[in-house]
């Protein structure tokens, strides 16, 4: 079962990658009101949690 998720196609990854992007885009422009003041926070905070799981990810063993 864990092999599943590890088998995707290229077309199928980037398609999730862009289906994110488009979900985090509308989410950030339907809540920029309430979180401007945060946001500098928020890509800062973003930034490191990503860097973190592409480091987890690139030294699976």
């Amino acid at each position: 079962m864990e092999g599943k998720f590890t088998k995707a196609k290229y077309g199928e990854w980037q398609a999730s990658l862009f289906g994110a992007c488009g979900i985090a885009l509308g989410v950030g422009i339907l809540l920029a009101p309430y979180i401007h003041s945060w946001a500098l926070w928020l890509v800062i905070i973003g930034a490191v949690l990503h860097a973190w799981g592409m480091y987890r990810i690139r030294n699976q063993k």
